[in-house]
C-alpha cells in the first residue's frame, strides 16, 4: 500500500502504548512503547515486511542531528523535503510539469523551479491559491510517491529491519496514521529558541511565525510513540538513538509492520 509523503512530500499506525517522555537532560532513553497485548498477526504468505517509521520535530529541535545518527547506524532515512527539492532542481522530474501549469515566471535562471516564485502562487488564503496548491500537489505527489516506493523496495531488498521517513510536517498534514510508528525529536521551547535564532537570517518575528504554523511541541509529544530528547548533550542523544535502533532490530520496539508489504512477485 502506498504511504503518501508530505503535501509536497510526507508520512503511522501507532502501537497501542505510548512511551513516557524522557526527563529533559536525562541520560536514560525515553521509555520505549510496550508491545501490544495481542500477538501480532503473522505476515501473509510469500511477503516481506519491514517497519516504516515517521520522524518529525519542530524547527531547532535537533532533527537533523538525529537523522545523521540514524544513517550512521545504517538505518535508511528518506528526507521528504530533499526529495521535493531534487524534483524542483534543474533537470528535475517536476520542472516541466510545474512550468506547464504555472508558466515561465516560476522557473529560475538556472532552469530549475524558483520556489519563492512558486510559493507566491500556491500559499495564501484566496480560492486561487487553494486551487493552485491542489494543482501542484496533483503534479508532484505521484513523483514523490515514486521516489518513496523505490526507496522502500530497495531498503527491503537490502534486508533492513526498518526505515525512517523524515517528515517535517507529519502531524500538520495528518499523515500520522500512514506509517507504523512516530518518532518525535524534542528539546523544549527554550533550547529550540536558542538554536533557531543562531541560524542565519532568523529573527524573533520569523521564528514566532514559523512556530505558529507548526503543531505545538507538547501535542507532538502526546501523539508520539517514541520521544528522542535532544536538550541533553549530543552523547546522551546518541545513546538514545543507539538504544532505540538496537531494540527495534532485536524485535523489542513494540511496533508492528503493516505499512509496507511487498509481494515476492513484485520484488
Amino acid at each position: 500500500r502506498r504511504v503518501p509523503m508530505r503535501s509536497l512530500a510526507a508520512s503511522v499506525a501507532r502501537p497501542h502504548a505510548r512511551p513516557r517522555v524522557a526527563r529533559r537532560g536525562a541520560r536514560a532513553l525515553p521509555e520505549r512503547p510496550a508491545a501490544s497485548a495481542s500477538p501480532a498477526p503473522s505476515p501473509p504468505e510469500n511477503t516481506n515486511t519491514m517497519l516504516v517509521l515517521g520522524l518529525t520535530g519542530g524547527i531547532g529541535m535537533g532533527k537533523s542531528f538525529v537523522t545523521d545518527a540514524l544513517r550512521a547506524l545504517d538505518v535508511p532515512v528518506l528526507d521528504s523535503d530533499a526529495s521535493v527539492h531534487a524534483l524542483y532542481a534543474p533537470g528535475g522530474g517536476a520542472v516541466a510539469a510545474v512550468r506547464g501549469a504555472f508558466g515561465d515566471e516560476v522557473i529560475g535562471p538556472d532552469g530549475g523551479v524558483d520556489r519563492a516564485a512558486l510559493s507566491k502562487k500556491v500559499l495564501g488564503d484566496t480560492e486561487t491559491h487553494t486551487k493552485n496548491m491542489k494543482t501542484l500537489e496533483s503534479l508532484v505527489h505521484p513523483l514523490v510517491d515514486s521516489k518513496r516506493d523505490a526507496f522502500l523496495k530497495q531498503a527491503n531488498l537490502d534486508k533492513h529491519a526498518f526505515v525512517v521517513l523524515d517528515i517535517p510536517l507529519l502531524f500538520e498534514k495528518k499523515y500520522e496514521k500512514t506509517v507504523d510508528g512516530v518518532l518525535v525529536v524534542s528539546a523544549g521551547e527554550e533550547k529550540q529558541r536558542e538554536r533557531a535564532l543562531q541560524r542565519e537570517g532568523m529573527t524573533e518575528t520569523k521564528l514566532k511565525n514559523i512556530v505558529a504554523r507548526q503543531t505545538p511541541d507538547a501535542e507532538k509529544i502526546a501523539k508520539a510513540d517514541v520521544v528522542i530528547d535532544t536538550a541533553c548533550s549530543k552523547e546522551e542523544t546518541l545513546k538514545q538513538v543507539e538504544g532505540l535502533v538496537m531494540s527495534i532490530r532485536a524485535g523489542q520496539g513494540g511496533f508492528r509492520a503493516k505499512t509496507f508489504v511487498l509481494n515476492e512477485a513484485e520484488a
